[in-house]
């Protein structure tokens, strides 16, 4: 794992890791639709319902299978050029290649996720509400190569004129056989309708190395999925849903649930109540899911009994905004807000503080041997009061190294001011640091409005 690094007054911005964790799983054969299993809206605030059990670790058989998809529809791919060099740290990137007609505005929302041969995915949206597209991308290192493998209503059935997918808010998570998960949310919630055939944030599948995508239908019907978490071994992903009604009135209601990927079934509901921020969910090498419930709890879900706890520990700060995967020893890092800090979950779930977060922090990224944990603050546009940094933490004492400084270098060699990022990832080598920033035009009053992805590699 690199190591080194510089300090400039300005910190400098960085990707996330999520590095996709491949099983072997005997898949039950292809259904040939959405699944039909939703919550039901009249559960009662306070109760829960478990309606299936995921079980046992899913990896039982030699062969991995998983229903098919229908094949990508790739568009023309576009190099990544170098923007510059400093101290042994060479960044490249390339704004992503999108339809031309007007986002509302372009942007990106939801941390992508490497794969085990090193490629990289992610996602962009139009941020639109009728009609609302979002798009999803694959980098290929061996390439250089940043290419469109599809649109999401391409994979639905959607009426025109009706309610869209105008974002990927969720992160891309990894399933037990090499393939990972992503939600989509809306583009907006304000005077959203569920008419037609939208009832819903659905979930899909992508395939990787089939290279398809399948939509897999709507969780948590009239409901979106900010945020989602995932426990491959098992085949269960965790997610958030927001009711966009309560959202409108100015206070997040949903509920977390759990998803069976090998079943294709939603098999646990949470309350609506207590629960809040929607933004992140934390799992445990034991495959435990946490989620936030408010005043610095968390509430523990176990999928082999069904049963729901709150936690014994709590956060440095409200409530959990960014997690990554379990590292080597078992631990486990994430962010808070109010105040923005770092903290650690020991594998026998204590929860340490690990120091401050310079600023709101919405993607983290831990490296392949746990040692170093990346972050950019400043993600919903200001990263710049800082330099959008790139910066790495030390997982044992904190300490916090300025890796790379992107705002001079990004409007310097392609013409737009960075705005932040919520999309971080390391490679599988850990001197690889994928990066999504928002952007806008230097000189312009926004930083939103075209996405670029950035390669920073480091020696």
């Amino acid at each position: 794992m690199w190591r080194g690094g510089h300090s400039k007054g300005r910190l400098v911005v960085l990707i996330a890791a999520a590095l996709l964790v491949a099983a072997c799983v005997e898949a039950p054969e292809p259904t040939g639709g959405e699944s039909s299993t939703t919550t039901s809206s009249d559960e009662p605030d306070g109760e829960s319902s478990t309606t299936a059990s995921p079980g046992e670790p899913v990896t039982t058989g030699t062969a991995c299978a998983i229903p098919e998809g229908e094949a990508f529809d790739a568009g023309a791919p576009v190099q990544l050029a170098q923007l510059g060099e400093v101290d042994g740290v060479t960044v490249s990137g390339a704004v992503y290649p999108h339809p031309d007609y007007e986002g509302n505005p372009w942007s990106q929302w939801g941390q992508g996720i490497v794969v085990d041969d090193g490629r990289f995915f992610s996602a962009i949206g139009d941020h639109r509400g009728v009609d609302g597209n979002s798009y999803i991308y694959e980098y290929d290192p061996d390439a250089n190569a940043l290419t469109m493998v599809g649109d999401v209503l391409s994979y639905v059935d959607h009426v025109p004129g009706t309610w869209g997918y105008g974002k990927i808010h969720s992160q891309m998570v990894p399933g037990p056989c090499g393939e990972a998960y992503f939600s989509t949310y809306w583009g907006t919630f304000r005077d959203i309708e569920f008419e037609g055939d939208y009832s819903g944030d659905v979930i899909f599948r992508l395939d990787p190395h089939g290279r398809t995508l399948r939509a897999l239908g709507v969780p948590v019907e009239f409901h979106g999925q900010a945020s989602l978490a995932a426990d491959p071994s098992r085949g269960v992903i965790y997610g958030e849903a927001v009711d966009p009604v309560s959202k409108d009135n100015g206070v997040d209601r949903g509920p977390f649930f759990a998803y069976d990927v090998v079943g294709e079934e939603l098999v646990y509901v949470g309350p609506e109540e207590p629960h809040v921020g929607f933004r992140s969910v934390m799992v445990d090498a034991d495959g435990l899911a946490y989620y936030s419930i408010g005043d610095a709890e968390l509430q523990t879900y176990d999928p082999v009994t069904g049963e729901s706890v709150t936690h014994d520990g709590r956060l440095p700060g409200e409530w959990l905004r960014a997690a990554t995967a379990p590292g080597p020893d078992g631990s486990v890092y994430g962010v808070t807000v109010e105040p923005d800090r770092f903290l650690v979950m020991r594998p026998d779930g204590t929860i340490d503080e690990l120091g401050e977060a310079l600023g709101y922090t919405t993607s983290v990224a831990l490296s392949p041997d746990g040692s170093s944990l990346f972050y950019m603050p400043g993600g919903h546009g200001n990263s710049g009061d800082w330099g959008s940094p790139l910066i790495m933490v030390d997982t044992e004492t904190g300490a916090q190294t300025v890796v790379v400084e992107l705002d001079e270098m990004v409007e310097d060699a392609l013409g737009y001011t960075v705005g932040g990022t919520y999309n971080l990832a390391v490679g599988p080598e850990g001197d690889t640091i994928f990066m999504g920033v928002n952007a806008g035009p230097v000189g312009s009053d926004t930083t939103f409005g075209e996405v670029i992805l950035l390669l920073i590699e480091m020696q």
